[in-house]
């Protein structure tokens, strides 16, 4: 009887310390939020737009219901649009043979930045669905992309004298709403350090 307790023993002892080193390879999730944001205190971390932030997220009535990463989404889907219809005036003033001065470069300078374009939208489209699935490094990864894509088309038109400024408020405007996406996309793993 002594040994069949202490082989019980053993056993129950062994049992412990394998799910202990098993918890310790495997670690926890990390949990998803650690706070909630209201759109007003997402908002408030955007570094100068908070203004737009407010805006462009209330104009979204899934706002009112959302949590941190339903936030994120709208303000990322935000982006998606902005992003979107400056694809579209690209392809309009790129086909447009009215526009003065259209030079070789300028030229250049539209269709590359019509390809950054086209790439950002999709890149945001795959971070709302990063969102949704939980994917949040993923999903901030792919907002930076989009991002670098706007600022390498503002980048590109610059060297153009007379048009460098063509797509300078389409570019900030974008820029912008990523920013906000990505600040509050951070958001959801918790407040900043």
């Amino acid at each position: 009887m002594a040994s069949g307790t202490s082989i019980a023993g053993v056993h129950a002892v062994l049992s412990v310390f394998l799910v202990a080193a098993a918890a310790s390879a495997s670690p926890a999730p990390a949990p998803t939020t650690s706070k909630h944001y209201s759109l007003e205190e997402a908002c408030k971390q955007t570094a100068g737009h908070h203004d737009l932030c407010v805006a462009t997220l209330s104009a979204d009535p899934s706002f009112k219901s959302a949590d941190t990463a339903g936030l994120a989404r709208v303000a990322i889907q935000a982006a998606q649009r902005n992003a979107s219809e400056t694809a579209t005036y690209l392809s309009s003033i790129y086909d447009d043979n009215s526009l003065e001065n259209k030079t070789a470069q300028l030229q250049q300078c539209l269709e590359d930045c019509g390809e950054r374009y086209e790439a950002a939208v999709e890149q945001l489209s795959d971070a709302t669905s990063a969102v949704d699935s939980g994917a949040f490094s993923e999903s901030e990864a792919l907002v930076a992309a989009s991002q670098a894509e706007v600022k390498l088309c503002q980048r590109g038109c610059q060297a153009m004298p007379d048009n460098r400024n063509i797509l300078t408020a389409r570019n900030r405007d974008v820029d912008r709403l990523c920013s906000i996406a990505l600040t509050i996309t951070k958001l959801i793993r918790g407040p900043p350090s």
